[in-house]
């Protein structure tokens, strides 16, 4: 890890690919507009001899009014895959496992969070939800949220 200098052309989002895609509407339009709970957490996996990492995004959203949660929302589970042609720069081996650099890992986070968002939007653009765009967020806040 002595030089975790990230460069954005050495890395290579591949695939993104749905796990879990459960989206939840009322049938008309609520009286009340009601807020939203939003939860993300993330899980990371790695091949370090192929220099591949996976992002699993986990986010749940909940529609809430007067304190009771409604029925409106979803529950989704996203993998983003990377090819990294530097990661050797980016760990180190600790107990004869890579403990990767936290700038790394949050830049990984960042990419996908970000792309996350935009799938979202897209996914719920003709629907209820299509309001609701999620938040930005820290990613190092993001980072401490294993699932």
């Amino acid at each position: 890890m002595d030089n975790n200098e990230i460069v954005p052309s050495k890395i290579h989002l591949n695939n993104i690919r749905w796990e879990k895609e459960n989206t939840f509407l009322v049938s008309e339009k609520l009286e009340k507009k009601p807020t939203y709970d939003i939860n993300i957490a993330h899980n990371m996996m790695h091949n370090l001899e192929k220099e591949v990492v996976k992002i699993r995004l986990f986010l749940d959203v909940s529609a809430v009014i007067d304190e009771k949660t409604i029925n409106q929302g979803g529950s989704y589970e996203v993998d983003f895959f990377f090819k990294i042609e530097d990661l050797k720069d980016h760990y180190q081996i600790n107990n004869e496992k890579p403990l990767f650099s936290g700038v790394f890992v949050c830049t990984l986070l960042g990419i996908s969070y970000s792309t996350l968002r935009g799938m979202v939007f897209t996914l719920w653009k003709d629907t209820f939800l299509s309001s609701i765009i999620l938040p930005v967020i820290a990613v190092p806040d993001l980072l401490k949220s294993k699932k």
